[in-house]
């Protein structure tokens, strides 16, 4: 049986001026999605400002995620640095 099927949503990483992630406004995202009925979320790829978010923060992202819906997370960068 497939891991993944059904619907899966690509939320925006939400990001203030500073390039910091807006966590409440990531987990009111996702708590729509969740109650929209996906069946699992793509998270930090395609939308938003996740490619210019540190690693830190793109932990940060994953945390608040961590536990909900499947996630399919993306592990590309700009840069090989």
């Amino acid at each position: 049986m497939p891991l993944f099927t059904g619907l899966s949503a690509f939320p925006l990483t939400p990001t203030d001026d500073e390039g910091q992630l807006k966590s409440e406004l990531l987990q009111r995202f996702l708590e729509r999605i969740e109650a929209a009925g996906a069946d699992s979320i793509g998270l930090l790829g395609s939308t938003g400002g996740y490619a210019y978010l540190t690693s830190e923060e793109r932990k940060r992202t994953l945390r608040t995620a961590w536990g909900r819906t499947p996630l399919v997370v993306w592990v590309g960068a700009l840069t090989t640095v």
